[in-house]
């Protein structure tokens, strides 16, 4: 695919490493120079200095010819411009990244055909939307939807109140429906056999259907679902998270340093309780009595005082701590300190922009361990080497796990003798190495 970047900040960087890596033919736009020099130091991909949203620059990024244009930027009016500009000169798809609220609702996230861009994403949006998710689990520390909301990929962190390790998985009574997809030990990703242990310390991906999952979390946790949460930041990840949750019943205390943003958060959600204050002023957390909260949520733009934040809310007694990080290099640095959810809207916009970069059927990827695997949903096409054969048959390589088979309404449990029909949506979690051979065997015989 030809696709042109516009855009290196965080986003684009990681973008352009996950395609170039890929074999795209890939273009990186940026206005500043010392970016460009950047990529050009690291990256064998052409690029552009310019304003991305110059007719004059499109042109020399032949966006006419492009598969798909990106546009990524810090100021979402370029965005918006450049991606609607590369759209009318003939690019096949075009995307927007778009963060304030004047461009996308706090309940969506997603918009489709804004303005005749075909999507238009708001990371922090979506990021409220996950760690809604989240908080409604029992222990996990990241929720991710597939299959149209049918199933569940939630990562679960086994610290020492963990229950039912050491023994091996073909011996766990895990619930129905539920499957262990791979597990992180000494920040290495494997897919793991049925002689496996799990063990203090680890990080598992577990799939299944919704109800399933929650099972599962209440038999490797004690932990329940929260039912008190404080949010500490009122901008647009909090105030997305707050009505998000109040909604559902949740009892939310927000704390937001800005007394307009406070006050224009009182109005739009009147369920929460918006308190004018710093985050981090012990004192304040210890007066609303934080230590009886069940989840602490830091969502401000300074990664900084959400590290703080959710530091000083361990020290007053919450028991989970969830920090919004802007800048991927400290997410180590969260984890170190003990931080139970670090989540990045660099990754979340980067998951759902790949999505509409895939051909060969595949309708969603979602990249884990920062892409030691990945979690793809493949729709299987007619003619494809799959199609009428059982799965033990098929020729899968190691490190590619079969999730599940959506059939119709039905989502199967994938078993040896089952086979795989054309329109069937397969959900496999694939290593890298394993990427390009069930990529081939899911691809029509036609399309080659």
């Amino acid at each position: 695919m030809y696709i042109v970047i516009i855009g290196m900040g965080e986003v684009g960087r990681h973008l352009l490493r996950t395609m170039e890596h890929e074999g795209h033919d890939l273009v990186a736009v940026d206005a500043s120079s010392d970016a460009i020099q950047f990529v050009e130091d690291h990256h064998d991909v052409m690029t552009l200095v310019g304003y991305g949203a110059s007719h004059d620059v499109l042109a020399k990024a032949q966006v006419e010819r492009a598969d798909l244009v990106v546009a990524v930027t810090d100021h979402d009016e370029v965005n918006l411009i450049a991606a609607l500009a590369a759209k009318q000169l003939g690019a096949q798809r075009v995307i927007a990244r778009a963060q304030g609220n004047a461009w996308t609702s706090h309940m969506e996230g997603v918009r489709y055909g804004l303005l005749g861009v075909d999507v238009v994403i708001n990371p922090r949006v979506l990021v409220a939307h996950e760690l809604a998710r989240i908080a409604r689990s029992h222990g996990a520390v990241d929720v991710i939807d597939l299959a149209q909301d049918r199933l569940e990929l939630v990562q679960l962190q086994l610290n020492e109140d963990a229950r039912h390790l050491d023994k091996p998985l073909m011996k766990l009574n895990l619930p129905r429906d539920t499957l262990v997809a791979a597990l992180v030990r000494e920040g290495q990703l494997v897919v793991p056999g049925g002689a496996d242990v799990l063990t203090q310390g680890d990080r598992v991906y577990m799939i299944g259907k919704p109800d399933a999952i929650l099972q599962a979390e209440e038999f490797f946790t004690s932990k329940r679902e929260a039912r008190r949460v404080i949010i500490i930041g009122g901008g647009v990840v909090g105030g997305a998270l707050a009505g998000s949750l109040a909604a559902d019943g949740t009892e939310v205390l927000v704390i937001e340093h800005n007394r307009d943003t406070a006050e224009a958060l009182s109005v739009k959600v009147p369920k929460a309780t918006i308190v004018h204050g710093d985050g981090t002023d012990r004192q304040l957390l210890e007066e609303e009595e934080a230590g009886t909260y069940d989840l602490v949520c830091c969502v401000t733009s300074e990664d900084e005082v959400n590290l703080m934040a959710a530091l000083l809310a361990q020290r007053v007694g919450v028991p989970r701590t969830a920090a919004l990080v802007h800048r991927g290099d400290y997410m180590p640095i969260y984890k170190q300190l003990g931080v139970d959810i670090v989540l990045t809207p660099r990754a979340v916009a980067s998951d759902q922009i790949l999505r509409y970069c895939r051909g060969g059927g595949v309708q969603s990827l979602t990249s884990l361990e920062d892409g030691q695997a990945e979690v793809a949903e493949l729709r299987v096409p007619r003619g494809a080497r799959v199609v009428g054969v059982p799965l033990k048959r098929m020729g899968l390589p190691r490190g590619a796990l079969p999730g599940r088979n959506v059939h119709g309404d039905r989502v199967l449990i994938p078993r040896g003798d089952d086979v795989v029909e054309a329109g069937d949506t397969v959900v496999l979690l694939l290593t890298e190495s394993a990427r390009p051979i069930v990529e081939r065997l899911f691809r029509s015989r036609r399309s080659e």
